[in-house]
This record gives C-alpha cells, structure tokens and sequence, in this order.
C-alpha cells in the first residue's frame, strides 16, 4: 500500500476532481448487463458535483459542503491543511485506484451487489473490476450515486457478479443515449436482445 504525504494526496485529489469533471460530474452511464444465465438486465447511475468527496476517503478540517470542496479542487485551491487522511488507511487504499476509476466509463467490466462484507462500510452496488470498483447508493429521487471506492476485486465484494456488455454515456438533460463507451469483446450482438426500455439504442458494432 502506498504510504503518501498530505501533498502527494492533494495533487491526487486536485487531479482526479479535474478528470471527474471530464468525465462524469452531470452524466448518467448505462450499464447493459449480463448474467451467468445469459439474462440481459439494466443499471443507470448518476454523477453529481456533491459526490466527489465521498471518494476520496478525507476528512475535511473545515466546516465547508462537498461541493464547496470539489470547487476548491477544480480551482487549485485545496490545501493540505484542509483536511486529514484517515487513520485505518483507507484514504492510501481509495486514493491508489481512484485515478482508474473516473474515467468515462470508470473501468468498469462487471457489476454485483454489495453483500455486506465490511459491517463498517454501507453501499448498495458495485461496478468495477478485478482492480478497483465503486460503491452506489439509491437516492431519494430513485437514481443511484456513488458513495464510495473499494480498493478490491469486485468479486470479493458482491456474490453474483453480471458481466457488462455495454456501457453508454449522457449528459443528464439529454434525452436518450447515444455515446458507447465501453463494449465487451467476443460478442455477437445479433444474438442480444437489450432490455424494452433501451430496444432503440444502437447497438455496437
């Protein structure tokens, strides 16, 4: 496990913010999914400028809002001195693979329900890989948002795991989805049949 210093891990922080921005601050992805009984399923998750802290795995010294601090992120202005790392590790363990993770389509490969491994740690589902993978909670509002990041092979953490075989991107006031972002391999998408709701998306090719 990475040992880093408070200034190692704000030029982390201050780096993955700027890619977070890029890539998922007010997108929704698409998972098409994949079970071990070749079912096909669906899960949308949402990303908002709020939910960037939760991943970093800090505690804030300052009395300030997440968003407040994603915007001193995004304008170079956090300091070490805004807040400490936690004492059990587990900022080292979220800040090593969290650069991987906020990307377009956070490197996601499979998605699985949290089984509750960890009594200290509450999320609802997974997304991820063999690596790394984000925790998502239910919202009032019926979306799921991330909460977290496990520094684990997914199939560690959740009992079934579904295969995701394709991922697609929009901004949260676009209608429809129209960005792939990822695709599995060695699939012959004549033979899937996406979910009713998403029957319209192009398919990759």
């Amino acid at each position: 496990m990475a040992k880093y210093t408070k200034k190692q891990a704000t030029a982390i922080i201050v780096d993955c913010a700027r890619k977070y921005k890029e890539n998922l601050d007010g997108y929704q992805l698409l998972f098409i999914l994949r079970d071990k009984h070749k079912q096909i399923t669906s899960l949308e998750v949402s990303f908002n400028s709020y939910n960037f802290l939760h991943l970093t795995g800090i505690k804030l010294t300052h009395p300030i809002s997440a968003t407040d601090f994603y915007n001193r992120c995004l304008t170079h202005k956090l300091s070490p001195d805004d807040f400490t790392l936690c004492n059990d590790g587990t900022t080292q363990l979220k800040l090593e693979v969290l650069p991987q993770l906020v990307s377009k389509n956070l490197s996601a490969k499979m998605v699985g329900n949290f089984d509750g491994c960890n009594p200290k740690l509450y999320t609802e589902k997974l997304a991820g890989g063999v690596n790394a993978c984000l925790g998502f909670i239910k919202t009032n509002f019926c979306n799921y948002v991330p909460n977290t990041v496990l520094n684990i092979d997914i199939r560690s953490a959740s009992r079934t795991t579904l295969q995701i075989l394709a991922t697609y991107r929009k901004k949260k006031s676009d209608p429809v989805y129209i960005e792939l972002v990822y695709k599995a391999k060695n699939i012959d998408w004549k033979k899937i049949n996406f979910p009713e709701k998403y029957s319209s998306l192009p398919k990759p090719e």
